[in-house]
């Protein structure tokens, strides 16, 4: 980050759709490529790019948590987080970055926000990631996760075709506390 880089998190509102959508399509590119083979990351990326202006509309309301990682006045990054099954334990159902924004703060920002969101309401939180998402891994442990020892196979799928291709993940887990 340099020292003249702003950066903020807010509630997305209905006009962060776009951006969200390129934040989304470019960290699954940058993130994904040696994951997923390229033709279906390209186009399942393309159809998140094109999907989030429209399906913003769902994850505004109650009771999705949607925040958004603003540098220099631009949306980059987001997360979207719901309740789990379990009682006082919220799911962190996607977080991602514009690889323009990786190493800027932003991230870590938005991560803290977050916690500090779902505490008003939960006591741990949760989310998945791809085994081989080394970059998010390392994200994770670094904000205060800890794997949870549970793995399960992670869809990653098209929102345009519905077509849908698995890979191995693991779960992160966080004790939730105001700080």
């Amino acid at each position: 980050m340099q020292m003249t880089d702003m950066l903020d998190v807010r509630e997305a509102v209905e006009a962060d759709g776009v951006a969200i959508g390129e934040a989304h399509a470019a960290s699954w590119l940058a993130a994904y490529g040696g994951i997923f083979d390229s033709e279906f990351l390209g186009a399942a990326a393309e159809s998140r790019r094109t999907g989030w202006p429209t399906a913003i509309r769902d994850r505004l309301a109650p009771p999705h948590v949607l925040l958004v990682g603003v540098l220099n006045g631009r949306v980059v990054a987001f997360v979207h987080a719901v309740p789990a099954t379990a009682a006082e334990v919220a799911e962190i159902a996607g977080f991602y970055c514009h690889p323009v924004a990786w190493g800027s703060g932003v991230s870590a920002a938005l991560m803290l926000d977050t916690k500090l969101t779902l505490a008003d309401d939960f006591r741990d939180a949760f989310l998945w990631t791809l085994r081989e998402a080394a970059r998010a891994r390392r994200f994770y442990e670094k904000v205060g996760f800890e794997l949870s020892g549970n793995t399960r196979d992670q869809a990653l799928t098209d929102w345009s075709t519905g077509a849908a291709v698995e890979r191995p993940a693991v779960e992160y887990t966080t004790v939730l506390a105001h700080a």
